[in-house]
């Protein structure tokens, strides 16, 4: 019995175009392809490893199934493959042959491996990839150090920084104020002279003397001066239609201890923000806010800052923080320590700086707050506050090497659909991607499995069934099928046959129109492709029927692909969109 739904994975391809982080397709038309060793390599070294589909074509946007031709022995070469070309060898999961529109498939699990393995290389001495966006991505030797550095418990914090002196280099009121909260913590220490109390509390190196780098860059005057890449890099990245001689705009460095690098950074983030409307859940009024709630960027910027690697083969990394039209992007060097991304927010912290992470429970910044607060409270409090302004989930990458955290200021809703989702009296107990589901299936949209994961990449098809059955308990969904084929509708839709202009209660649906990603694309081309001029996005959704969110997703995609362009600068009121011209004939 095969354990891979296939069928409902290569629905999730095709509804985003293409491969992702962690599914990867190829076509295997002519047997096992050799670039199949760089992603075994890949997964086996990213944290939740991924699926391998063979037989699935991804070219230019689109997924199809093509088929292969021998799969039983191309099952037996990956295997062989895993053992002898990986090195140490990779241990795979399920590895099934399936059929798929009348061809054959071969699907193979390779599942999360022994941190302690890693890097895992193709062939003895040869390159070690991970996964990035949709492909795969060499590893440089520095890259690779960090990776080795990741095999055992951290404990870099604690290394002496030579040169540093505790008296001359540490900002008084910060030690002070972690020396207090030490020794209410521990009533042992207030007995202690001076130097041993600096020992027992790690701010001090006991063989050398010197300050650790811990206490260096969480209480330092300016820890730079030893430590210069424990500063933070911002810039904001130019919208599309704007001056192309302009790459960046408002690059900045900031240095400082960490109280000050997150006020800082957080200053500047807001300085370089715009202001939507969000609408109260309770009241259903409307307020400007910032475009991202500053409690979500406080805690992403506060864990870059206190769970970035300290280790020797990442000290030539920045933090980074990069600002683009609606989203907003937080790198820091090094992946997670001792979770897992969909861990997150779920089970007990795993700091990967132990000691830097209680000096920064202890100290404040100068608006009076800890620049950690209670632990495990942060990827929740993130959570919490981007559903409750009807923004889509944190995206969340770990690949090891460095770890991000992209947030989007790009609404789920449009207003009429924020109002009325706010007369729902669930609200406050829906995710995001239950509201986003309710407001499709309003729309008249069936929902499924994979649709539901498109909107959500980080998101497994566990955890979108089990959100998606939530709604059917709620009563505020219906599920039609088996697994595999299962799709959720409102509760009182009944077929196309439903007159449309009837009125409509709560959730009562518009006509249902099924659309596949590339249907909304191609009704989007051919309107544009019948027109002299330009069009707003109104006028297309008059001409394409399509909702605004069927709209926004198809008109962000075309653009990214270079099949529309904008007529104006990117927040123009008088936007209009127009197909870009192709050469020798070719219309995408």
């Amino acid at each position: 019995m095969n354990i891979i739904d296939v069928a409902e994975q290569i629905r999730f391809l095709q509804e985003l175009g293409g491969d992702t982080w962690n599914i990867e397709a190829k076509s295997a038309a002519e047997g096992y392809p050799e670039t199949v060793d760089e992603t075994l390599s890949a997964f086996a070294n990213m944290p939740e490893g991924g699926l391998l589909l063979l037989g699935v074509s991804e070219l230019k946007g689109t997924v199809e199934v093509t088929g292969v031709q021998k799969p039983t022995e191309l099952m037996a070469t990956l295997g062989s493959k895993a053992r002898t070309r990986i090195t140490p060898p990779v241990r795979l999961g399920a590895v099934e042959q399936h059929t798929i529109d009348g061809r054959e498939i071969v699907a193979c699990v390779i599942p999360p491996q022994d941190p302690a393995l890693r890097p895992f290389r193709v062939g003895k001495n040869g390159p070690a990839f991970i996964r990035s966006a949709d492909g795969d991505y060499e590893l440089s030797e520095p890259e690779v150090a960090v990776m080795l550095a990741q095999r055992e418990a951290p404990r870099f914090d604690v290394r002496p920084v030579p040169g540093a002196d505790v008296a001359r280099d540490l900002d008084p009121d910060l030690l002070e104020q972690y020396l207090s909260r030490k020794k209410q913590q521990a009533p042992r220490l207030q007995n202690l002279d001076r130097p041993e109390l600096l020992v027992r509390t790690n701010v001090m190196d006991a063989q050398s003397g010197f300050p650790t780098v811990a206490a260096v860059y969480a209480l330092g005057i300016h820890p730079q001066q030893f430590l210069p890449t424990l500063s933070v890099k911002t810039r904001v990245l130019p919208a599309e239609g704007d001056n192309p001689d302009v790459r960046l705009r408002n690059q900045k460095d900031f240095a400082g201890p960490v109280p000050d690098l997150l006020e800082s950074t957080l200053e500047w983030i807001a300085s370089n923000m715009g202001t939507s409307v969000i609408f109260d859940a309770r009241s259903g009024h409307g307020r400007d806010v910032f475009e991202l709630p500053l409690v979500a960027l406080r805690e992403v910027v506060a864990n870059a800052l206190v769970h970035r690697d300290l280790s020797p083969s990442s000290l030539s990394s920045y933090i980074n923080v990069v600002k683009r039209p609606g989203e907003l992007r937080v790198t820091n060097p090094g992946g997670l320590w001792g979770l897992t991304t969909r861990q997150l927010g779920a089970t007990p912290p795993s700091a990967r700086n132990p000691v830097l992470y209680e000096m920064c429970r202890s100290i404040m910044t100068n608006d009076g707050n800890r620049v950690v607060e209670a632990a495990a409270s942060g990827i929740p409090a993130i959570r919490l506050a981007l559903q409750e302004a009807h923004l889509p989930e944190p995206c969340f990458r770990d690949s090891v090497i460095r770890f991000e955290v992209a947030l989007s200021s790009v609404s789920l809703f449009s207003a009429e659909e924020l109002a009325w989702l706010a007369s729902s009296p669930q609200l406050g107990q829906l995710t995001a991607g239950q509201r986003l589901a309710l407001v499709s299936m309003r729309r008249g949209e069936e929902v499924t499995n994979a649709s539901f994961r498109a909107e959500f990449p980080t998101m497994d098809s566990v955890e979108a069934r089990r959100q998606l059955q939530e709604l059917v308990q709620y009563g505020l969904a219906k599920a039609v099928g088996q697994r595999g084929g299962t799709v959720y509708a409102h509760p009182d839709a009944s077929g196309p046959e439903d007159r449309p202009g009837e009125h409509q209660t709560l959730f009562d649906p518009t006509p249902p129109r099924r659309l596949s990603a590339q249907e909304k694309r191609q009704a989007v081309l051919n309107v544009l492709g019948a027109v002299a001029a330009p069009l707003s996005k109104t006028e297309l959704q008059e001409a394409t029927h399509l909702s605004d969110g069927q709209i926004n997703p198809t008109l962000t995609e075309l653009r990214r692909s270079g099949l529309v362009e904008f007529t104006e600068p990117e927040r123009s009121p008088n936007q209009r969109y127009r197909l870009v011209e192709k050469q020798d004939g070719d219309t995408g």
